[in-house]
């Protein structure tokens, strides 16, 4: 795939998505060599690494230059579904969706602002703060910090993270 064509496939995603993005995606599409690549490899260097440079750029750009931040921006599904899922074993499947959002974005203004995360449990609204899991800053920031290790290969300080995190 030659640079310019990844180059304005990549810019045409900053914009609306429109008629002239998708003929664009299907140009590339067509002339690439993504198809005669038959392993992983070869496809994360022709297709997953260029939109990784876009979004790291875009990342550290217009939103923010702490790690932490382009951690949980660019993993967020993977973040959001671990706190989702401690959250309905504990808590149940009520609003849990509503929990796991609150809490990934209290924790990208933490990691923003250094305001560390509090709830208003006195609140008229608390359906979309965690009850029986997660109620601290202590065991968001160390469950996080244990996903973030397992997202590396590291499991051991996940399992630990998981075990105190459980333990209350």
């Amino acid at each position: 795939m030659e640079t310019e064509q990844i180059s304005n496939f990549l810019s045409s995603l900053s914009g609306s998505i429109d008629a002239g993005n998708i003929d664009l995606y299907k140009e590339i599409i067509k002339t690439s060599e993504i198809k005669q690549f038959g392993d992983y490899e070869s496809f994360y260097f022709a297709v997953i690494y260029p939109f990784e440079n876009f979004i790291n750029g875009f990342i550290k750009s217009e939103i923010s230059t702490n790690h932490d931040v382009a951690f949980l921006m660019k993993n967020s599904q993977f973040i959001e579904r671990n706190f989702q899922s401690l959250i309905k074993q504990k808590d149940g499947f009520a609003c849990s969706a509503d929990k796991s959002r609150t809490i990934m974005s209290c924790l990208i203004n933490f990691y923003k602002t250094g305001d560390e995360i509090t709830f208003n449990y006195d609140a008229e609204y608390t359906y979309h703060l965690p009850k029986e899991i997660f109620k601290t800053h202590e065991h968001i920031v160390l469950f996080y910090e244990g996903l973030k290790s397992l997202f590396y290969g590291q499991s051991e300080k996940h399992v630990k993270a998981l075990a105190m995190v459980l333990e209350v």
